[in-house]
């Protein structure tokens, strides 16, 4: 893989531009020309429930199927997509979050093999997640642009890009974990009070502030909301405990537990100031929030396998390593694709969740990294790390 990227083409930043406008070209014709998006759907009429005052969690069968899961602020941030004719605004939906994530990876501080290898190692995985028309490459990007804000000692743009990411899907504000490797924690705190306040605000412009008071209790209410069908229908560390220890485990033991070993790694106060330590903790929140969210399914996964290159980036790339991120690439990306026997994908990696399991290990790797590792800086601008 690293002498295919080598060569000067596979590493032209217009060619891979290209792919990505080519895959979510493909998304766009498909879902307005062939099967449609329930999900666009759900996303275009929350804009009209909010400029009509009336609850944008009820169901609207006429209009879609499922609820609307995501704050009163995300109809107002896309309402300039939602104003448009339904066709116009589903098209340009995928180049618009494809794009964000394409962007989000260029500027994070890689040398261009890396990115390339980014580009190419989640092309299949960033086409899963457009066919589904959700919102998942932002949610991916999120953390990326937090974390380009923090090496920048930028605190308050990362606490911008934090809130608009919890404002989409709470689980983003895990990315908020980064902050304590960083100086300015005070401003960044402030900011976080700052944008959560300005931005939450955002739908006045569109109802009145007692609906808006009245949306975000229902917000709030629709985030508690538990269903025993969800405990099998999701694809995360949750059923793989329920099918492979006990299905009697409960939900908030395996996420406390989860969180208890995320937050491990903060005694190593003595490495905050190494670059690997900062993007093995980047990983961690990226994958975090996909393998740990009790409803993830496999569309979400772009977002668990960005962090996944994160962490590539600076393991020791051992025959460990390379056996994870092989099983990455096959069971997480390509098992959902036609690339993947049918008669397995059905039998198998959907039925037993197997598309978590290589980013599950992933993580708990990177952990283990972070109490481990030792930084090495290479000359060739690479920063891997060896174990002690």
């Amino acid at each position: 893989m690293r002498s295919f990227l080598n060569r000067p083409i596979f590493q032209d930043y217009r060619l891979l531009v290209g792919l990505y406008g080519l895959i979510a070209l493909i998304a766009s014709i498909q879902a307005v020309f062939l099967s449609g998006s329930n999900n666009y759907s759900i996303f275009y009429y929350s804009l009209r429930h909010l400029l009509s005052g009336v609850s944008l969690y009820d169901l609207y069968p006429a209009q879609y199927s499922d609820h609307y899961h995501y704050a009163p602020t995300f109809a107002a941030l896309f309402a300039p997509v939602f104003a448009l004719p339904y066709s116009v605004g589903l098209f340009i939906w995928h180049f618009l979050f494809a794009g964000v994530w394409v962007f989000a990876v260029y500027k994070m501080p890689l040398t261009r093999p890396q990115k390339a290898f980014g580009y190419w190692f989640a092309l299949q995985e960033m086409l899963t997640s457009l066919v589904n028309g959700q919102t998942n490459p932002l949610i991916a990007a999120i953390p990326l642009f937090a974390f380009v804000s923090f090496e920048k000692k930028q605190p308050f743009w990362a606490a911008l890009a934090i809130v608009l990411g919890t404002n989409i899907k709470i689980y983003s504000l895990v990315t908020a974990g980064m902050f304590l490797l960083y100086p300015r924690k005070g401003r960044f705190l402030l900011s976080m009070v700052f944008w959560s306040v300005v931005i939450g605000m955002i739908p006045v412009l569109l109802t009145s502030p007692t609906r808006l008071l009245w949306q975000y209790q229902l917000w709030f209410r629709q985030l508690l909301i538990k269903s025993d069908h969800d405990k099998w229908a999701n694809t995360s560390i949750h059923k793989l405990t329920h099918l492979f220890i006990s299905p009697d485990v409960p939900t908030a033991l395996i996420i406390g537990l989860g969180v208890v070993l995320f937050c491990t790694v903060y005694v190593h106060i003595n490495k905050f100031g190494e670059r690997s330590f900062r993007f093995l903790l980047l990983a961690s929140v990226l994958i975090f929030q996909v393998i740990f969210n009790p409803v993830a399914e496999s569309p979400t996964y772009i977002t668990a396998v960005t962090g996944v290159l994160c962490w590539w980036y600076v393991c020791p790339q051992n025959t460990l390593d390379r056996l994870l991120l092989l099983s990455c690439f096959v069971l997480t990306i390509l098992s959902p694709s036609d690339f993947f026997p049918a008669f397995l994908r059905d039998q198998f990696t959907a039925p037993y969740a197997l598309k978590a399991l290589p980013c599950v290990l992933t993580w708990f790797r990177v952990l283990f990294l972070m109490h481990t590792q030792t930084a090495i800086a290479k000359p060739d601008g690479l920063v891997l790390l060896s174990e002690k």
